[in-house]
Formats: structure tokens, sequence, C-alpha cells
């Protein structure tokens, strides 16, 4: 089997090649940019919104499935870049699509969109029937792009599959996430160059998953989900973002922790519970999540001590 992957080298990418090649696959990754630490896969600079390359590379290539993860998830800089946010979520998957639909290959696509398509919500748990309500715009790209996704699907009778996930972190997570933040502090914290910890809002609860538990719900969507439909991937329980702090510094060295809010980091009406009812993937397709939240933590701990020791060359015990 051959899978190619839109947005490779993103967090979830490097996860997905391993998985993909531990269980025998070929693959081929995509990125604007070729640079990467991922081995054993063939990469291909191409913009997955340059239809003409995307369908020569298709053509070259021939794959079985299609992961497209491609598009930052960085909400901020989607507020602050929603051009440039809207062309790469939307017009890359309309791209990848019309690319595909002027071909004689009909492989399978898992079109990756996300959980912040629902909206601020309430604290009930967001099934897929629900209504989209995006209220930034790489919420209503994503939205934007599942409805694209839907429409090929009724309209080219594609085989396309959607998945939106819920809150996922893990090691290699870029440190502008509020866990993958709260590590690296922390770590850096350890190692004596940093004296205290930046936060914003502790009190609100969401959905976490570990990444490695969010890609094998997508292989096993690629394997066996059913074409058409929408699948949320969540652990189905809220945990606050102090209790994930408190975690973090449970596996940590620090004998005293200096907390200092961000006031930029706060958020006007934020809803103080978000998570989702992941219920369809589990009874469908028996995926359950395998990483609990605590083991997530300390991993990714564990990897900032590694890398902040990589930069300063010592770390302090």
């Amino acid at each position: 089997m051959k899978a190619l992957i839109t947005g490779v080298t993103g967090f979830v990418g490097s996860y997905l090649c391993r998985k993909l090649l531990d269980v025998g696959y070929e693959v081929v990754g995509l990125a604007r940019s070729i640079e990467s630490d991922i081995d054993d896969i063939k990469m291909i600079s191409c913009d997955v919104t340059d239809e003409p390359l995307l369908r020569n590379v298709l053509m070259t290539e021939k794959p079985d499935q299609i992961y497209h993860l491609a598009g930052s998830a960085f909400v901020p800089i989607s507020i602050k870049e929603p051009r440039q946010t809207y062309n790469t979520i939307v017009n890359g998957t309309l791209s990848l699509y019309e690319a595909l639909r002027g071909l004689d290959i009909a492989p399978k696509v898992l079109f990756v969109g996300s959980a912040a398509v629902y909206g601020e919500g309430s604290g009930v748990p967001f099934k897929e029937s629900d209504l989209m309500k995006p209220v930034n715009p790489y919420a209503g790209a994503k939205a934007c792009a599942d409805l694209i996704s839907e429409q090929y699907i009724n309209n080219y009778q594609m085989n396309i599959v959607r998945v939106r996930p819920f809150n996922h972190t893990g090691p290699r997570q870029s440190p502008v996430f509020v866990c993958s933040s709260f590590a690296k502090q922390l770590a850096e914290i350890e190692s004596g160059v940093r004296s205290e910890l930046i936060v914003g809002n502790l009190n609100v609860k969401r959905d976490f998953l570990d990444v490695r538990d969010v890609v094998e719900a997508y292989f096993m969507l690629m394997e066996k989900g059913v074409s058409g439909e929408v699948y949320n991937v969540s652990s189905q329980q809220a945990v606050s973002v102090s209790h994930l702090l408190d975690l973090l510094t449970q596996h940590s060295k620090v004998k005293s922790l200096e907390i200092k809010i961000d006031p930029n980091k706060l958020r006007d009406n934020e809803t103080p519970v978000k998570l989702g009812d992941s219920s369809k993937i589990r009874e469908e397709l028996g995926w359950e999540p395998a990483y609990k939240i605590e083991q997530t933590m300390s991993d990714l701990l564990d990897y900032w001590r590694v890398s902040i020791r990589e930069d300063f060359g010592w770390i302090r015990l």
C-alpha cells in the first residue's frame, strides 16, 4: 500500500509516517519545504494549492490512500492572517479534489478537519450531527473544507472520510500550544534559564488526547471508516488546564513554582467546558485511546528536557 500525506512536516505528520512505515506502507510526503528529519519516506516539495503540480504528483505516485493534513492549526495565526489560512485549508482542499477528479485513480481520502468547527458550545459533548458554528478563521476554513468534502462525496462519488479531532498533544508539539508551552517552560525552569511560568486561563476544561491515539484513529478510519461519514475523535473527558499543569509539575524537579498570568492569553467569554462525543468511532471501529493523560504529560516534559539540554549543553538536576 502507498499512502500520500499532505502537510507531512506538521506535528501529526511525523507520527503518522512512523505508524504507516511500521505496518509496511510506502509513504510519500508533501510539504512546501522538504527540509525534514522524517526518514524512510519520499518527500516532495509541493504547495497544496498548486493544482497542476498536485495532479502531476498524483499521476506519478498513484497513492492508494491520501491523508489530508495540510494547514496550520494555530488559531492566533489564522486571526492575524485569515486570507492565508483560508487559502491553504479551503483552496488546498479544493485543489486536491479537483486534481483527483481529472485522473483515473480513486484513492481513499481522509480529510482531517477539526472540532473547532462546532464553535464554543455550552459544555454538552459535541456530536457529529451538531451544526457547525465556527468562531475564528481557522475554524471557518475547516468548516468550509469539510463542506467541500461532503459535496465532492455527493456530486462526484469520491471516497472521502471526514474526521474532526479534538485537542491533542504530545512530544514534539510546538510550544505555542498550551501543554507544550507549560512543559517547555518547566524544563527551562529546571535548567535554570527561566524563573517563572507564564499562563493564561487555567480554569477552562478541554478534551485532550495523546497524538499517538489520534494517529491510530486516523489509521483505523482509513482502513475501516465509511466513505461519506464524519467521525469525532475525542477522549470524552474534559480536563482543566490547571490539572494538566499539576500533572506536569508532579513530574518536574521544580520545588517552588512562580506562576504569572499573561493578560494577552485571556479571552473574553471563553467557553468554560468543551468536549466531544466519540461514541461513533468507538462503536463502529472499536477505537479506544491507549494513552492516559498522565503518561502524555510525562512524555511531553521528558521531550522538552532533552530539547533544552541539547540547546544549552547542560541541565541543572
